[in-house]
């Protein structure tokens, strides 16, 4: 038996329910926050409403961030730094998808060091802790309410890179599946897979151990089950909060145990080609773990015999796999995304500046590995 030495983090406190938002006051005041920055998806209109209500009712200052329309650049985390501090804000509260929880949390940091975002970026290089976080997820998939990075696009350099540090780890999560429900379907799809790729790559990384395998095999067995209901019928309250719990505990799966080389290969079709991230990761997995099935055959096999309710070769796993995704309307192919085939050495040059996920994969990919996978997924 192989010996392991590791240790287990769950770092903020989860609220988790339907209409669990109406604390957000409550617990502004908890963390004792006096002037609250706000980071909010542009798109989610009727929820800033009530959250002002919210904090209204409770005499709590507020400044509202919710101009963010996409994935967020190295200028607007800087920016969004910048006026927080100088408005004095001292609680930060990420609202909306992925994005707008990075952004937050990279903006608790900026307020009480004095870099930039791009000083940050890599691993435990910011000096000191931030101000408190909440976040307060949209999407069932990003996990950002619980991991210690923050990812931006540096446009100058077309590439993407993450803030990790412990300071990053939000003080609280709230998980309220009605703010879900207004999701459309093809954000629930690759959000949900984002979430689902968490969880696969965690399992089967070089960290992996029982506790991080045991909460993995039920993030997957969630969101294969409720994630085809959540698309199909988003007004099911059930689903919804079903796959909110999934990519909850996917994340915590990932700041135990790490991904791996599905996001290393991920991360330059963001920079490059602004693909989203969940995207993006959802059309690579198939094809990755095919690269790798000797390594992980005995995990793939597990893993879809739990899923499948039969006995399962990682062959047919995959099968199934691509099946599932097609239902969801996810892209197969790269070609799908304009991605130009003559763009395959250059984003298997990126893929490879993507160390640590690449280190923690079971299987040592060279570099003609990543451009063979890349080709078969074009």
């Amino acid at each position: 038996m192989e010996i392991k030495t590791f240790k287990f983090i769950c770092t903020p406190e989860i609220t988790f329910g339907e209409g669990s938002i109406n604390i957000l006051g409550k617990k502004i005041k908890e963390l004792k926050g006096t002037k609250a920055f706000i980071v909010i998806d542009k798109s989610l209109f009727s929820i800033k409403e009530q959250v002002k209500n919210i904090l209204d009712k409770e005499n709590i200052q507020y400044l509202i961030y919710d101009e963010l329309t996409s994935e967020p650049t190295t200028d607007i985390g800087n920016y969004t730094g910048k006026l927080a501090k100088s408005e004095r804000c001292d609680i930060v509260c990420g609202i909306g998808g992925g994005s707008s929880l990075d952004v937050a949390k990279a903006v608790s940091i900026l307020i009480t060091n004095d870099g930039t975002v791009e000083d940050y970026q890599g691993l435990g290089k910011v000096p000191k802790p931030g101000v408190s976080k909440i976040m307060i997820p949209t999407t069932a998939g990003t996990g950002s309410e619980a991991t210690f990075t923050a990812v931006f696009i540096r446009e100058k350099e077309k590439t993407k890179g993450g803030i990790n540090s412990v300071y990053l780890y939000p003080e609280c999560a709230i998980l309220d599946p009605s703010l879900t429900l207004s999701l459309p379907k093809g954000p629930t799809a690759f959000t949900g897979m984002d979430a689902f790729c968490h969880a696969i790559e965690s399992y089967i990384s070089n960290k992996s151990n029982f506790f991080t395998e045991s909460i993995c095999e039920k993030a997957m067995e969630m969101i294969w089950k409720n994630l085809p209901v959540a698309y199909n019928n988003p007004d099911d309250i059930k689903a919804r909060g079903n796959m909110l719990y999934a990519s909850f505990i996917a994340s915590i799966g990932l700041v135990n145990a790490g991904v791996t080389a599905v996001h290393s290969l991920s991360y330059p079709l963001g920079g490059l080609f602004g693909v989203p991230h969940g995207t993006g990761n959802a059309l690579l997995l198939p094809y990755v773990l095919e690269a790798e099935i000797p390594e992980i055959e005995i995990k793939l096999s597990k893993i879809g015999t739990k899923l499948m309710g039969k006995k399962c070769e990682p062959e047919l796993f995959i099968d199934e796999l691509k099946k599932f995704e097609r239902n969801l309307k996810i892209p197969e192919k790269l070609s799908e995304l304009k991605i130009p085939k003559e763009a395959i050495e250059q984003i298997t040059e990126g893929a490879m500046k993507i160390a640590v996920p690449l280190a923690n994969n079971p299987k040592i990919f060279t570099k003609q590995d990543i451009i063979n996978i890349y080709n078969r997924a074009y």
